[in-house]
């Protein structure tokens, strides 16, 4: 019996006993709560407000997500897109490839004006170091993007858990299980049209009459500020939380910080630019489904100068797995924005936080 989506979330739950299996499996990244995707909504009057967020998106036309997938650029329109109202028809294959892209058709009528108007909207994207090419916002839909298990796949190419033949999956079959596992891995977006330039290494677009931006690109810090930023970790709360369950841990070693633990040592990058320093902190020690792991993350922006009697001012403190490779200033207040692989950390109403668009991974963690 072929495994369907109904038996991809049962693996789930599964997994969280114990990974015994090669079957079992893991959605690691947090997942949005589940719907029902209704086949053909009935058209509705368009919203005359700005659509729907979550608290702290940016506004499209100052930052949006960029996905490149199966040869095409697609510039992110909302990232939790209201699938029951928003979607019509079957799901479509767009790659089954790494990783598996489905595709709906929208109703147009259901999307609020504000991003009905983003269509024909010139853009320009940006990459690491700055601008890298430019294009027009055209046809919008919604697509879903999922890392599906190792044996769903053998599934669908022909091949049962066992080894024993089955009928290959056919792709309307592939795209309805895709796009059924991709709960949090779904956006609404706009394919890039009468592109000029090379998208590929794209990680942002905004409007193309906006000023343009200027990324500050992550260095290495000195040996004196790693010294600073390390120092300062432990002031934070986090970092208390995460020592006590160090020491219960039974693996603790004496004379041996958690962050240090095997060796571990932490990472301490440093954005500088237009007149401002900012230090990013990454700490991560011990192993996943063992007796410890600890992760920390943190933003400090330096104030009083660069040298060492600068001041420590911290913006974010979490521990999210976050990689920023760039700064950027988006908003119009002024405050900063990290941008790592399809994910920006930000301040929102509550402070900084990260938001993604990351693929689900389905896997076993152990």
């Amino acid at each position: 019996m072929r495994l369907g989506s109904a038996l991809a979330a049962l693996l789930l739950v599964v997994s969280a006993a114990g990974c015994s299996k090669r079957e079992a499996a893991v959605k690691i990244p947090s997942v949005e709560p589940s719907v029902v995707i209704a086949p053909a909504p009935a058209p509705v009057a368009p919203l005359p407000e700005k659509a729907p967020v979550m608290p702290g998106d940016i506004d499209p036309s100052l930052f949006a997500h960029v996905l490149v997938e199966n040869g095409k650029t697609y510039v992110v329109l909302d990232t939790n897109p209201d699938v029951d109202r928003w979607a019509q028809g079957a799901p479509t294959l767009v790659s089954d490839e790494s990783p598996v892209v489905a595709r709906r058709e929208i109703v147009p009528n259901a999307l609020p004006a504000s991003l009905v108007r983003r269509s024909g909207t010139p853009v320009r994207l940006y990459g690491p170091e700055g601008a890298v090419c430019e294009g027009r916002l055209g046809p919008i839909s919604l697509i879903s993007r999922v890392e599906p298990e190792y044996n769903v796949r053998q599934q669908w190419k022909g091949e049962d858990y066992d080894g024993t033949p089955i009928p290959p999956a056919k792709p309307e079959q592939i795209a309805e299980e895709a796009w059924d596992m991709a709960e949090g891995g779904r956006s609404l977006v706009a394919e890039l049209g009468d592109v000029q330039g090379d998208c590929k290494d794209a990680m942002f677009a905004r409007d193309r009459d906006l000023p343009q931006a200027r990324p500050l690109t992550v260095k290495d810090a000195s040996a004196a500020l790693a010294t600073r930023a390390a120092a300062e970790m432990r002031n934070l709360a986090g970092y208390t939380e995460i020592d006590e369950t160090y020491q219960n841990s039974g693996i603790q070693t004496p004379d041996v910080a958690w962050e240090h633990l095997n060796g571990a040592t932490p990472t301490v990058k440093v954005f500088s630019g237009e007149g401002a320093t900012y230090v990013w902190l990454d700490a991560d020690a011990g192993e996943v489904c063992s007796a410890f792991r600890g992760k920390l993350t943190a933003l400090w922006k330096l104030e009083g100068g660069s040298g060492k009697d600068a001041r420590f001012v911290k913006l974010y403190e979490g521990a999210d797995d976050f990689l920023p490779s760039t700064l950027v200033h988006l908003d119009r207040d002024g405050s900063p924005s990290l941008l790592g692989y399809q994910s920006v950390l930000r301040k929102g109403p509550t402070g900084f936080a990260v938001r993604s668009v990351s693929v689900p991974y389905f896997l076993c963690p152990c």
